[in-house]
């Protein structure tokens, strides 16, 4: 809701007519060049804002067209009202009311009851709006529904004015958490909403359900399309659980220390049963060459399935931009790191390598098929034994969907791996494997998955799982038999937050 209300609204004063145009108004500047004086050997200073607004263009705006059961409008005084199923459209903006009365001389309008806003972007609904078309400001008693697609908004005693939208008491969260109580939600005072860019919040809860996590006062979140979904909530403590760790919390922050916000401090945390407290703190500096990044972090293995936990301090890392191959769709990501690492049982030392890997966007093969292959190099060194490990790998990734119930996957993976490494963290589960998934939607909370996997160097089956995945409303929850290894592991993780 913003100054797009205004055109919504010029209907109103448009007495028994339910469209016009503003071409015939509009008045284009093309008859005004402006001189700039020149003398032998120089140009004379020219003052550009004059000179703009001199040249100033006044495009036509688009039709408005307003429909209603019955609509009165007195030349007289100004008034003007509609009644019954009150529609107003310009362009892509849409309002929904079931009354609308207001003077076309002051360009103030009120609504009675529910009102229904819908754009590109934005599906609100409201109570008892009063809108003054003259500078597009607007105030509703009542405010519910989405800014974007990832911003979930309800309050009371709302406003809106240059694109700036204010409630003073509400709530925010996410599309999948939305209920009459929201799984996760955050509450505040004097909320300001500036769409795209960021939203900031006074005496902020953090709520999980009816249970309060925490409070602080100031609170400020991100809403623009560079920072992932996940950064809407920041530290909020999202709620996991897995066999291996047991249950707990996770979050994460990304703070902009400079105007431009290419340097920013990266803060996250781990807290389960089992493995206690697992922080991270890190500065990111991004660049024309790359992302740098430095600092402390207690890490999980990435490359197994053991969860094995390592710290590294001091650690710097970089990240390459991608390269893209022309049109292709092939590219090429590569990373570096050096720093000293730390694990229970091992040795602390020092540890530096390199990875890259060429890969491309799936190909299309035929009906509901694709296939993706990739191939990459890896090195690693250690000071630890003075070990060092070379990894040249390779694979490829078949995806069939048979119907909208039924899937397959079929993937190959080769990893030449030379040397060794002393730690278990980056230690590789089954170099060289290929297998199979097969997947069934049983209905629309519930899906099956059977996973076959054989190791190639001697042929043992590495994996027969059986996966159950159930639909939580804000939440999925996996759980797997794993019959070779003869155990159970349950995972749960929030559906708009990404660990």
């Amino acid at each position: 809701m913003n100054k797009t209300w205004t055109a919504a609204m010029i209907a109103a004063l448009l007495p028994l007519t339910f469209s016009a145009s503003a071409a015939d108004t509009a008045k284009l500047h093309t008859d005004k060049v402006m001189a700039v004086p020149v003398t032998e050997k120089k140009i004379l200073p020219v003052d550009l804002d004059q000179a703009s607004a001199s040249q100033d263009v006044v495009l036509p705006q688009q039709p408005v067209h307003m429909t209603a059961d019955t609509f009165v409008a007195r030349n007289s005084d100004g008034y003007v009202k509609s009644r019954g199923n009150v529609d107003i459209k310009q362009g892509m903006d849409e309002i929904h009311a079931n009354y609308v009365e207001g003077n076309m001389k002051s360009g103030v309008y009120h609504t009675k009851g529910p009102v229904v806003y819908v754009n590109e972007t934005n599906a609100l609904t409201g109570q008892n709006v009063t809108y003054n078309s003259q500078n597009g400001s607007m105030t509703m008693d009542k405010v519910e529904g989405f800014v974007g697609p990832t911003t979930y908004v309800r309050g009371t005693d709302a406003e809106m004015y240059d694109n700036i939208g204010y409630i003073k008491h509400g709530l925010i969260t996410t599309p999948h958490a939305v209920a009459k109580t929201p799984d996760y939600y955050i509450t505040g005072d004097d909320i300001r909403i500036y769409p795209g860019e960021k939203f900031t919040a006074e005496n902020t809860a953090l709520w999980f359900k009816h249970i309060r996590l925490f409070t602080y006062g100031h609170y400020e979140g991100r809403l623009d399309s560079e920072h992932t979904k996940s950064s809407l909530f920041t530290l909020l403590p999202r709620p996991t659980y897995n066999s291996d760790d047991g249950i707990g919390v996770r979050g994460y922050a990304d703070v902009p220390l400079n105007q431009s916000g290419d340097l920013s401090f990266h803060a996250s945390y781990a807290l389960n049963s089992k493995n206690g407290f697992k922080p991270a703190a890190q500065l990111q500096k991004n660049t024309k060459i790359g992302t740098f990044r430095f600092g402390y972090s207690k890490e999980e293995s990435t490359d197994n399935d053991d969860n094995i936990w390592a710290t590294k301090w001091p650690e710097l890392e970089y990240f390459a931009p991608r390269i893209h191959l022309g049109d292709t769709g092939i590219y090429i990501d590569s990373s570096a790191n050096w720093g000293r690492w730390a694990e229970d049982g091992v040795k602390t030392g020092t540890h530096k390598g390199f990875r890259t890997e060429i890969t491309h966007t799936p190909i299309p093969l035929w009906q509901r098929a694709n296939v993706r292959f990739f191939a990459g190099y890896r090195k690693d060194l250690y000071s630890t034994n003075d070990a060092q490990r070379r990894d040249p790998y390779s694979g490829v990734i078949l995806n069939q969907g048979i119907n909208d119930r039924l899937w397959t996957s079929f993937w190959y993976k080769k990893h030449n791996v030379s040397g060794y490494t002393p730690y278990r963290f980056d230690t590789l589960d089954d170099p060289r494997q290929h297998g199979m998934s097969i997947g069934y939607v049983l209905t629309p909370r519930d899906t099956v998955i059977f996973t076959w996997a054989q190791d190639l160097d001697d042929d043992h089956i590495s994996d027969r799982n059986y996966t159950w995945v159930r639909d939580l409303h804000s939440f999925i929850a996996t759980i797997t038999y794993k019959q070779v290894d003869k155990e159970w592991q349950v995972k749960i993780k929030a559906k708009d937050f990404d660990f």
